[in-house]
């Protein structure tokens, strides 16, 4: 009888509550969590977060390695079809490591942004940088890029998303580039921060 009880308040709070929505976080191999395992990616710790903090959301992590900004147009649109209520969009790294021009970077955030805008879906733009070796010329033009992109579709500009992680030997892998586990926990952290009040 007790366990009936229990499976009667879990499906009386399940209608209470209604089905979760979702946070889709479309990037590249920080989102996917590479090197680590996908329990421990921040896009896995901060869906933790949220079913501890007892937040009808989930995240869904759509992270694939090597992504640049040319991908986002037409990944949005596919993975659009599974109905999130809001996108966080974090690409443009792999752009800067492989030296895409920054004019060609924005031109493809636009477009992907564009679509989401036209298709009502909310869209989050995650602030990325270049490490300070890429010269000041570069680097300065690729952190203009996200701040473009988001005045322009007036639409939320998160914090970096390597913020107090990047360049710390610490907090990453022996590549310098991806978060270890302890970084991808500051990452989540930082990220939460940023998408909370977009959560209704």
């Amino acid at each position: 009888m007790k366990i009936l009880a229990i499976f009667f308040i879990i499906f009386i709070q399940t209608l209470a509550w209604g089905a979760p929505k979702t946070l889709l976080i479309l990037g590249d191999s920080l989102t996917e969590g590479y090197g680590v395992k996908q329990s421990e990616a921040f896009p896995a710790l901060i869906d933790e977060r949220l079913k501890k903090e007892k937040i009808n959301w989930k995240v869904k992590s759509a992270g694939s390695s090597g992504s640049t900004s040319a991908s986002g147009l037409e990944r949005i649109k596919w993975l659009s079809k599974s109905k999130p209520d809001l996108i966080l969009l974090l690409l443009g790294s792999n752009d800067g490591l492989r030296g895409i021009k920054p004019e060609d970077t924005e031109k493809n955030l636009n477009a992907t942004v564009a679509w989401a805008k036209e298709n009502k879906i909310e869209i989050i733009l995650g602030q990325l940088y270049m490490p300070p070796n890429y010269g000041k010329e570069y680097t300065r033009s690729f952190e203009i890029v996200f701040k473009s992109v988001a005045e322009k579709n007036k639409i939320p500009l998160a914090d970096f998303l390597l913020k107090n992680v990047a360049g710390k030997p610490e907090l990453n892998q022996p590549d310098g580039i991806h978060p270890n586990e302890k970084g991808h926990k500051i990452v989540a952290d930082n990220i939460y921060k940023n998408i909370i009040k977009y959560i209704k």
